[in-house]
């Protein structure tokens, strides 16, 4: 059973790195793209973001994980393997991935491998992915005009300063909410201690000063320029949105909706400057990964609980 704990945290620390590193872009992609900082002052705003929010907000996720996790510890490293290698793929593809997906679906196929699943709490996550995705594409698309009305009413200049600021603030609340609910979420399933606190903060260090510059530049170029505007609407809506769902105890990928808002901001442009692509890519791999992640975790818990 020490064997198993002490696997766990190794390969959570591991997951933690990784996805520290993998889903730095989209919390200071957009600053980092549009010249607001530099990378080396982006990548200090979000550790300090993903390390405020861990530790302040990360243990709401226990809850909502621990009532679909099934019993036993001996699963817990099906899915943290499964999710370790969706990250080392999608790192290697320079695609921020969603761990929220990812860790969903394997816990799914654990649960059904398992014969016992919390089928109100599955629908309730499935059911805020789709209605938060809608929500903020379109509440990103009628805020845009607001900031935009507000930024140019007087001196342009003072305008876009003031949102330059408000980025900054913006993208550290970003990361202060993916260190809650993704972080919390990767947490939930270890157990807690100092030591395992310290170590979780050593790792995320670690993933977004080694393992960010492959993603980086993929939501803040590939899919569009990111003016000032848009990026600071893009990422408030998505934070907002991030951060109830972790007050409600429900993972939420901050991809999922930086990648939504980013689309809805585009879309109160006159000038059709998204490029579809980029996004088509990032939507296709969380479908596979998600089929493929219940499918393997069921194929592997259904091994493990044979033996």
């Amino acid at each position: 059973m020490l064997f198993i704990t002490l696997l766990d945290v190794l390969l959570a620390l591991i997951l933690v790195a990784l996805v520290s590193g993998n889903n730095l872009s989209v919390s200071t992609g957009p600053i980092i793209s549009g010249r607001v900082v530099n990378k080396r002052t982006g990548v200090l705003i979000t550790i300090l973001g993903y390390v405020s929010g861990f530790l302040l907000q990360g243990s709401i996720l226990r809850k909502g994980i621990s009532s679909l996790l099934p019993a036993g510890s001996l699963l817990i490293p099906v899915i943290l393997v499964i999710s370790i290698i969706m990250f080392i793929i999608a790192h290697k593809k320079r695609v921020p991935e969603s761990l929220s997906i990812i860790f969903i679906s394997a816990l799914i196929g654990v649960s059904l491998a398992y014969g016992s699943i919390n089928t109100i709490y599955v629908a309730e996550i499935l059911s805020f992915w789709i209605v938060a995705g809608i929500v903020s594409l379109v509440l990103a698309s009628v805020v845009l005009h607001r900031v935009q009305k507000l930024m140019y009413r007087d001196n342009v200049w003072t305008g876009i300063h003031w949102v330059r600021i408000l980025l900054i603030i913006i993208s550290f609340l970003t990361a202060f909410t993916l260190g809650a609910n993704t972080l919390g979420t990767i947490a939930s399933v270890i157990q807690p201690s100092l030591y395992v606190y310290v170590a979780i903060i050593v790792s995320i260090v670690l993933g977004s000063v080694l393992l960010s510059t492959g993603e980086l530049h993929r939501l803040g170029d590939e899919i569009m320029p990111m003016r000032y505007a848009n990026a600071l609407v893009s990422q408030l809506v998505a934070a907002a949105s991030v951060e109830l769902a972790t007050l409600l105890s429900v993972p939420l990928s901050n991809t999922q909706m930086l990648t939504s808002t980013i689309y809805g901001t585009g879309l109160g442009y006159k000038e059709r400057l998204l490029s579809k692509k980029p996004a088509v890519q990032i939507v296709s791999i969380w479908i596979i990964t998600a089929v493929f992640s219940v499918a393997v975790a069921y194929a592997a818990s259904a091994v493990i609980l044979a033996l």
